[in-house]
């Protein structure tokens, strides 16, 4: 049994619209695609499209936000397995990688995220989608720039040199200060100093606490305030 699609993308795609391509409908999907009865698959950004065998068949995304798609174009810069991937030239499981990783947006929509409709309108996903999802990942082997142009990838536009078509404004020179003026700067007079707030006797002690060593019984910290206080009395 070949299973159509050979490369990340291509693999990426057929399994996640195609969950079980050991099953019946998947071989009859492959077996459509064998016999030509896949017509040109018409390629928009959220929609691909086909006749297939006489029924008219979609399967559709939202694309991947522009913003994250530039976000991840500036960052493939300088890349040039990446870049090439972001260019439609190669197929990436890093790019795919790091789209979900990153940005939790994939390159490839998981199964949930993917619409599917066939005129047949059979319930549960028919040959016609099948045949579609297959044919579809063919051509992604021989362009991957199908699956970016179908996702909305693009490449961003150039922005124009603002240098060039944004004129300079003139600038009007702003006023110096007159520093040849022989006039010392005197500053405004300073308050009056504020008598300083004694502590309290052995405020030290009493903020470090206990010392743990005994002296005759008692904790050191005490004696020593009470010689503190004593100093105090007699001063």
């Amino acid at each position: 049994m070949t299973r159509p699609g050979h490369g990340p993308w291509a693999r990426l795609l057929a399994t996640a619209v195609v969950r079980d391509e050991g099953s019946a409908v998947a071989e009859r999907g492959r077996t459509l695609v064998r016999e030509g009865e896949v017509g040109p698959v018409e390629v928009e950004q959220g929609t691909l499209a086909a006749n297939v065998a006489g029924y008219s068949v979609a399967i559709t995304a939202n694309p991947v936000p522009p913003r994250i798609w530039a976000a991840m174009a500036r960052f493939a810069r300088g890349n040039r397995p990446l870049n090439e991937a972001v260019e439609g030239r190669a197929q990436s499981v890093h790019l795919e990688h790091l789209m979900i990783e990153d940005w939790s947006e994939p390159l490839v929509p998981r199964p949930y995220e993917l619409g599917r409709s066939c005129t047949c309108e059979q319930q549960d996903l028919c040959e016609h989608v099948a045949a579609l999802a297959f044919a579809v990942a063919d051509g992604i082997d021989a362009d991957p720039s199908l699956l970016l142009r179908w996702r909305g990838c693009v490449a961003a536009p150039e922005l124009p040199d603002e240098a060039a078509t944004v004129p300079t404004p003139e600038l009007t020179p702003e006023p110096t200060a007159d520093l040849t003026d022989d006039d010392p700067w005197c500053a405004g007079a300073l308050p009056e100093p504020r008598p300083l707030r004694p502590l309290p006797v052995g405020a030290v002690l009493k903020r470090l606490g206990p010392s743990g060593l005994q002296l005759r019984g008692d904790d050191l910290a005490d004696v020593l305030q009470r010689a503190y206080a004593s100093f105090a009395e007699s001063a």
